[in-house]
Parts: C-alpha cells; structure tokens; sequence
C-alpha cells in the first residue's frame, strides 16, 4: 500500500473506529470501519458496517458498504467511542 494513511484528514479513519449521523426521521446510522484498502487503479476505499437504528423499531438493520476513502470522510464526520 501507499502512503494514503498519512493525510491527516484521513489518517483519522482506522479499523474498529465508529461512526454516526442521525436523520431528519429519527434514524440513526451507525458505521464501524471493517477495514481500508486501496483498488486496482491505487484509490483507498474504506469497507465498513452499517446499523440504520430508529426509536419506533424494535430490530435494526445491518449491511456492509464500500465508499472510496475521500467520499467516506466527507460523509462520516462524527466519531463514536
């Protein structure tokens, strides 16, 4: 792999970190970093989890996802411990 860890806007995104953004319809979705990886043309993906949670549902919803590293960074910005 390349040295893509080393941005420092990036370098934030490591395996087992969670993440969460809430919707205007009460849902919250939570995501935690499986793993980062770079595709065939060297571009760093994140592959991560997603839990969709809402207060009026009694189960969530799980699936796995994959968005290039820029675009997940720019769509998950607040940490979860």
């Amino acid at each position: 792999m390349t040295g893509f860890f080393r941005r420092s806007h990036d370098s934030d995104v490591q395996p087992g970190y969670s993440y969460a953004r809430r919707h205007r319809n009460m849902i919250t979705e939570k995501v935690t970093v499986l793993d980062l990886r770079e595709d065939a043309l060297g571009i760093p993906h994140v592959r991560f989890s997603v839990t969709y949670e809402s207060p009026t549902a009694d189960r969530s919803t799980t699936s796995l996802k994959l968005l290039a590293l820029r675009s997940f960074v720019d769509a998950y910005r607040d940490r979860v411990a």
